[in-house]
């Protein structure tokens, strides 16, 4: 297989890797991330068929995979990953610092996005498939900022260029006009929901974020998705912490509409309230959001770091029961078959 990697300043380098990408399966209806079959930290992506429980293993390399987007053709995957261990010598994790990339499932071809000495993290496309928005802290910079780019490579962007700052969790509307993402600076002290237009002008704070923190993450909101109407947004937000769930703390699935009004928790509603739920998507009809579950129960048996969907009350389905990990879950456009 073809691996092309397109760095900042232009330079195109292909060469010969043994990695190997599988096609999608037409039923797939969500994509994730686990450590199911590498034996190690390192977590490749998956599809998975929810009506059968079908799981397909998409990625075969030797880097670490964390939130992905998927575009409308199905055809294009937007990966973060990290390949170098940037702390040795835990081996490739959570801390490491993250590229950029895209995954043709048609051509089997990869292409890398950012340098390697940048983190950078995106996971939307545009709606025409053409340009994928993301935060990256530039080396040497104090703050991260908001670019896109072109899924080829070119035209990068800077959206945001707020000083001390950290912008980040950007993700495009359905109609691709508007860009919700996340803020905080040294003022806020919590991580903001705000939304700005496409070209990174007008941006307005529409929530405050919770007030609760843990000792990785501020206080405030992280991850938000549109609803496919963009009529709404879902978030999580940790609302307690005293080292329930590995550390992580609870942490609980919230929607508000688009201006600000009507915020509802999801998970208290559905009753799935002492879990660290995140990153949560939507189905394309609106109706079941798919989202990540670490549980740290009394009865290890019962512990789960898990694929979750929920319908738009908060009533739960458990989708994996692997007992690695399973993380990251973004819906597949098209599909339409949530039961």
């Amino acid at each position: 297989m073809t691996i092309v990697v397109i760095l900042i300043g232009g330079c195109v380098q292909e060469g010969e890797k043994p990695e190997r990408i599988s096609s999608l399966p037409e039923t797939a209806d969500i994509l994730f991330v686990s450590n199911r079959d590498t034996q190690s930290r390192r977590a490749e992506i998956y599809a998975m068929d929810i009506d059968t429980n079908e799981v397909t293993r998409l990625t075969f390399t030797e880097e670490h995979h964390f939130i992905l987007g998927i575009d409308r053709s199905r055809r294009y995957i937007a990966a973060s990953r990290a390949e170098r261990d940037t702390d040795p010598p835990k081996g490739l994790g959570n801390e490491d610092r993250r590229a950029l990339w895209v995954i043709d499932l048609q051509t089997k071809k990869e292409v890398r996005l950012t340098d390697l000495k940048n983190h950078a993290e995106g996971d939307s496309f545009s709606p025409d498939g053409e340009w994928i928005v993301f935060h990256m802290k530039v080396a040497g910079e104090e703050q991260t900022d908001i670019y896109k780019i072109r899924r080829d490579g070119s035209e990068l962007q800077r959206l945001t260029n707020t000083k001390e700052a950290v912008e980040a969790d950007p993700v495009f509307s359905n109609d691709g006009e508007k860009i919700a993402f996340v803020y905080l600076d040294s003022a806020t002290e919590r991580f903001v929901l705000k939304v700005m237009d496409s070209t990174g002008e007008n941006a307005k704070t529409i929530y405050k974020g919770g007030t609760v923190s843990t000792p990785v993450f501020p206080p405030g909101c992280y991850d938000p998705s549109w609803s496919p109407d963009d009529q709404w947004l879902v978030f999580e937000q940790c609302v307690s912490y005293n080292g329930e769930n590995w550390g992580s703390g609870m942490w609980h699935i919230f929607k508000v509409r688009d201006d600000g009004t009507d915020l509802q928790d999801l998970s208290a509603a559905g009753a799935h309230t002492d879990r660290a739920e995140y990153l949560p998507s939507f189905s394309p009809d609106g109706n079941f959001i798919v989202f990540g579950s670490l549980y740290q129960a009394k009865n290890p048996e019962e512990s789960h770091n898990d694929i979750f969907l929920m319908d738009i009350k908060g009533i739960l389905k458990r989708l994996t029961y692997d007992p690695a990990n399973d993380m990251y879950p973004v819906w597949i456009p098209s599909s339409q078959k949530a039961q």
